[in-house]
């Protein structure tokens, strides 16, 4: 006898599933970027030199946010949510 699977548990499933791995991922994430603080703050202190490697994420100072280098204006410091957000010129008088 064959089993029934309702059609919701279908679609269900899945949308659970991937929930779930962005869950992880973010909280791995963030573990990775605590890591890479911590130890630059321990190179600093035993005055060893930066850790050679890529940068993959540079955090925003205005948002807190971790960005993609080539998402990061350096000229300005911030990344491009802030400058698109703050960055109108409309009504604050704030530009970047």
């Amino acid at each position: 006898m064959p089993t029934v699977v309702h059609p919701a548990l279908i679609a269900a499933v899945p949308l659970l599933v991937g929930a779930l791995l962005v869950v992880v991922r973010t909280s791995l994430a963030d573990l990775r970027h605590a890591y890479r603080e911590v130890e630059a703050v321990i190179r600093s202190v035993l005055r060893l030199p930066p850790a050679p490697g890529l940068v993959y994420a540079i955090r925003c100072p205005r948002c807190s946010q971790w960005v993609k280098p080539r998402r990061f204006d350096l000229r300005r410091m911030s990344c491009r949510a802030c400058i698109t957000t703050l960055g109108r010129g409309q009504g604050g008088g704030l530009c970047l």
